[in-house]
Formats: structure tokens, sequence, C-alpha cells
């Protein structure tokens, strides 16, 4: 949930035009990029702010799947 937490505050942070020299904002976004390595190219619109909708938000939803099946597994043991 927390690797969650972080994309959707990347993504919350490109739509709002925060500051990206913030140290908040760019320490964010270079966490939320490593972590959505592998969803990154996965769309390639246009559109910088739908680009980063699109692939972050999908590596957001995955983290949740991810992270809602380990807490089912571990809650059966």
């Amino acid at each position: 949930m927390i690797i969650a937490i972080i994309i959707v505050a990347h993504i919350v942070f490109v739509l709002l035009d925060a500051n990206p020299g913030n140290d908040i904002v760019h320490t964010d976004a270079d966490w939320a990029a490593w972590f959505a390595t592998w969803f990154l190219d996965l769309f390639t619109p246009d559109d910088h702010k739908l680009n980063i909708v699109l692939n972050y938000g999908i590596a957001a939803v995955f983290y949740l799947a991810v992270g809602a099946v380990a807490r089912r597994v571990v809650n059966d043991l």
C-alpha cells in the first residue's frame, strides 16, 4: 500500500503542476519512477499528464493487487 501511495502522490504532483525542484516532489518522482519501472512505456500518448496517469496508475493498481494477495496469504497462515 505504501508503494501505491508513493506512486499516486507522484500522479497528483504531476496533475497539479507541483514544482519539480522541490525536494519532496523530486524524491517522490525518483521513488515512483523506480517502483513503476516496468510500466513506464506501456502506453505512449502524446500528452505528458495522460502518460503519467496511465502508466503510473497501472503500476499503482498492480502494487495494490499484489499487496491484497500477499495480505490474504499471510492472513490464511
